[in-house]
């Protein structure tokens, strides 16, 4: 199977869900009451080669919720898990002489990095555009919010120690919180909330940023790596409807090799339907070409392979709840 489903215990529990249970522990919390639901045992996690499901961390931050644990628990997280992924995949990172053979190195290496997101890019003149989308499972809002936090804190970090001068337009698909004194004390970047979709932009002139201390001769190839952890489900279906805008559900299930039937409940059983990850990515793409492009409503609709004008219009209004005109306001 070329991809990892919510329920498949493949992911290596001491990359973030061990760090998190053991950070909450330090905060009170009792490790049986964080696992709750789980049917997992705190000692086994410590064991060496100890892998967990993405359900598993699921449960476990719906556990945790219920708890007064700080406001900062997502951000020291993500501090902890920079260092540990600095430690494990030093020769690969530290030794890309600038932000784009970072980039390039970071999306190579996503499902090593941080499994829960796939990185999806659009192209300007003069700026790069990153939607983050969910790559295993439709996300809570709840997890979805923490997991972000964990991944910002964790980025913004390495910024701040391998390229200091560097600076990067952060997206996040929420208000601002009540603690947002712990994004500017985490998070030395520019921040926006109550985007469409989580995100970054960097200006191609970031790109020859250089990285602190970096000598390409040291970099260690990916072949070095002797197994690369295989993309999540709906980051695996969705790379291939942007590389097939035209297809049907039966031409992905004939693709996974799967009946339609079978291909629904899989879907299902990631919490998502074949038209709600259709209309993200056809979304996505939308707003990109109006707000960056400056696209007209007959550009965007014909290039999205709509029939007519007033139906791409109730389908854009569906899909963010504003029209297009309204969108240009924005």
């Amino acid at each position: 199977m070329p991809y990892i489903e919510v329920n498949q215990q493949r992911q290596p529990t001491n990359q973030l869900l061990l760090p998190l249970i053991e950070l909450v522990k330090q905060r009170g919390l009792h490790p049986d009451k964080a696992l709750k639901g789980t049917k997992l045992f705190y000692d086994d996690l410590k064991k060496q080669g100890h892998s967990s499901s993405f359900k598993h961390l699921i449960q476990v931050l719906q556990n945790i919720t219920h708890h007064h644990l700080g406001q900062d628990v997502s951000f020291v997280l993500g501090q902890h898990m920079l260092h540990n992924i600095s430690a494990q995949y030093a020769p690969y990172l530290f030794h890309c002489t600038n932000l784009k053979s970072l980039l390039v190195t970071c999306n190579q290496l996503q499902n090593c990095l941080f499994p829960y997101f796939n990185a999806r890019m659009f192209r300007k003149s003069q700026t790069l555009h990153f939607v983050l989308n969910p790559a295993i499972s439709e996300i809570p809002a709840f997890a979805n919010k923490f997991l972000l936090e964990v991944w910002l804190s964790m980025v913004c970090g390495f910024l701040k120690w391998r390229l200091p001068d560097t600076s990067i337009a952060f997206q996040l698909p929420f208000p601002e919180p009540e603690y947002a004194e712990q994004y500017r004390a985490f998070c030395h970047q520019p921040l926006s909330f109550s985007q469409h979709f989580a995100g970054f932009v960097v200006q191609r002139t970031m790109m020859n940023s250089l990285q602190t201390g970096a000598i390409e001769a040291l970099k260690a190839p990916l072949c070095q790596l002797q197994v690369l952890p295989q993309p999540g489900f709906l980051a695996h279906i969705e790379n291939y409807l942007i590389a097939h805008p035209k297809a049907s559900q039966d031409d992905l299930a004939n693709y996974l090799n799967i009946s339609t039937a079978t291909l629904k409940r899989k879907l299902a059983l990631h919490n998502s339907q074949f038209g709600y990850v259709k209309d993200r990515l056809l979304s996505q793409k939308a707003v990109f070409c109006i707000q960056e492009q400056g696209y007209s409503n007959a550009q965007v609709a014909r290039l999205l392979h709509f029939n007519d004008l007033p139906n791409f219009r109730r389908t854009f209004k569906r899909w963010l709840g504003i029209t297009p005109s309204e969108l240009r306001k924005v």
